[in-house]
């Protein structure tokens, strides 16, 4: 979508103010409605929603291709069909959370992302192909077609789920419900790390491309970083999805102690050895692969942590809480760069961060571990006799 606006730049005339690419871009990009998107489906229901979501995604990609200004796309793209998205993002790990068992979603819902990474590899490319063949606006028509096919994908859901078992759940949302999953350990220290991940975790793909230029590398170099940092991401998903077995025997989060460590490595090496090329690449590598597995198994963590009820619930304010600090972020960094005058301090820090991520990690564990000892396993039950009931 990227491509698309700096296509379409030079065509349409400048917007009056920034104010709206800003609340697009919080939207599009990181779907901070999570929270409303989760209310909507339990008052309307999760075929409805679907339906509309889509329809109101495709129209408005559809007519961005007869928008005559960039403020008019933008609004539409990332106010209208960002709020769409909302609804699919969230359906997605429902219906999977539904259709498999407890025992073995994990496995699946971590499988699920693999799309994601290959979206992300692919779409630049088919983007390039529409606007060479098609121009802008034949591209934005594309694009809503493709995005269309989301109503017969979500009615062939619809007539192969499982039925629901039990009662159907509450249609109104329940603020103690909210309050629960915060009460809950495992998910309240998966959502700390999460908004710190969300901070300082994107550094790579937001700044290690103007780092290595501004140290005399060439723009190819910097490309090629990133693509390194693309398919090293889809091979940390299907890794996770393969190794499943292996991080589902504990809590999945316990194993980000590690992995939170060799991330926190990997942003080290850019600033010490940013003038080793090689090895730049390699700590690109060792990045892209733990931030598959990371962002993978972040929906298995919550569905880990929290009971089936409440699952749908932590999802939402997950993205929620993410995708803002993913927006303000960006911001972030870029606030530390210009006041050191430099992106040094900017990967310390996304180290550091790294760092207090493993740590925090590391001490749900140890907490767990002391909270299971004081639990006695075995209770001694009193005997009542027969004499005793006489």
């Amino acid at each position: 979508m990227l491509t698309l606006l700096e296509s379409l730049t030079p065509r349409l005339p400048k917007p009056p103010s920034c104010c709206p690419y800003f609340v697009a871009l919080l939207l599009e990009e990181t779907c901070p409605t999570g929270v409303i998107g989760e209310m909507v489906i339990r008052r309307v229901g999760e075929f409805p929603c679907i339906i509309a979501a889509t329809l109101l995604g495709s129209a408005c990609i559809l007519s961005s291709a007869f928008a005559q200004s960039m403020t008019t796309v933008v609004l539409l793209i990332g106010i209208g069909a960002g709020c769409a998205c909302v609804f699919p993002v969230l359906l997605s790990y429902v219906y999977i959370s539904r259709a498999f068992t407890r025992q073995s979603v994990s496995k699946f819902l971590t499988i699920m992302t693999v799309g994601a990474g290959l979206g992300l590899l692919t779409t630049p490319y088919m983007t390039e192909f529409f606007l060479s063949q098609f121009g802008w606006r034949g591209t934005f028509m594309m694009t809503s077609g493709l995005f269309l096919h989301l109503l017969l994908i979500g009615i062939v859901i619809q007539f192969n789920l499982p039925p629901l078992d039990g009662p159907s759940k509450a249609k109104e949302f329940n603020w103690a419900d909210q309050i629960a999953i915060f009460k809950n350990r495992t998910y309240s220290t998966y959502l700390f790390v999460m908004i710190l991940f969300g901070i300082y975790g994107y550094v790579v793909p937001w700044f290690l491309p103007d780092f290595v230029v501004s140290n005399n590398y060439t723009k190819q170099d910097a490309a090629l970083l990133l693509t390194i940092s693309g398919v090293s991401s889809l091979l940390g998903r299907i890794l996770a999805g393969t190794l499943d077995p292996f991080f589902g025997r504990t809590k999945i989060i316990y194993h980000w102690g590690y992995i939170f460590a060799v991330i926190a490595v990997s942003f080290a090496i850019f600033p010490f050895f940013v003038e080793t090329y090689t090895v730049l690449c390699g700590g690109t590598l060792i990045y892209g692969i733990c931030l598959g597995l990371i962002v993978s198994q972040s929906v298995p963590v919550v569905v880990q942590s929290l009971p089936l009820n409440l699952s749908s619930i932590g999802m939402a304010t997950e993205f929620t809480a993410y995708g803002l600090c993913t927006v303000l972020g960006g911001y972030i960094c870029g606030l530390i760069r210009d006041v050191t005058g430099g992106y040094e301090a900017v990967f310390y820090m996304s180290c550091l961060s790294a760092i207090f991520c493993c740590f925090v990690c590391l001490l749900l564990l140890f907490v767990d571990k002391t909270c299971k000892r004081k639990t006695p396993n075995n209770v001694h039950i009193n005997t009542i006799s027969i004499i005793s009931h006489l």
